[in-house]
């Protein structure tokens, strides 16, 4: 694979996961209203797959625990989710995973995380 197909790739992924993680980070206040009746609340897949429609149960502390490091996102459990060129699983739950984007992907899903500070690096 060439360095070109490699950068395309990588940006495709980033983009996608970041998609998918802009609508989590809007569902979140919905999920932390209904906390105090249900455990766990319903999240959107933040795979690199963009027709992926699958949905996690994640409670929000462990949503927090993903997005405390921009370059992380939480994908169904299930290899299907492991786009293994630009990521790495950094943890498996029955319910989740959690991978890390890599290289180029890493570096753009971490430059446009919504949470970052004032334009500076990516909080961590």
């Amino acid at each position: 694979m060439s360095g070109e197909i490699d950068h395309e790739v990588a940006a495709r992924g980033a983009r996608t996961q970041s998609l998918f993680r802009d609508v989590n980070e809007r569902v979140k206040s919905i999920n932390e209203a209904f906390s105090v009746a249900i455990r766990h609340g319903d999240w959107v897949c933040e795979c690199a797959d963009d027709g992926c429609v699958e949905r996690l149960a994640l409670s929000t502390a462990e949503y927090e625990s993903v997005r405390a490091n921009g370059r992380r996102f939480a994908v169904a459990a299930g290899d299907v989710h492991i786009f293994a060129d630009i990521e790495d699983v950094v943890e498996r739950t029955e319910r989740y995973w959690v991978v890390e984007k890599t290289g180029r992907a890493g570096d753009l899903a971490a430059n446009v995380d919504p949470r970052r500070q004032n334009g500076g690096e990516p909080r961590r």
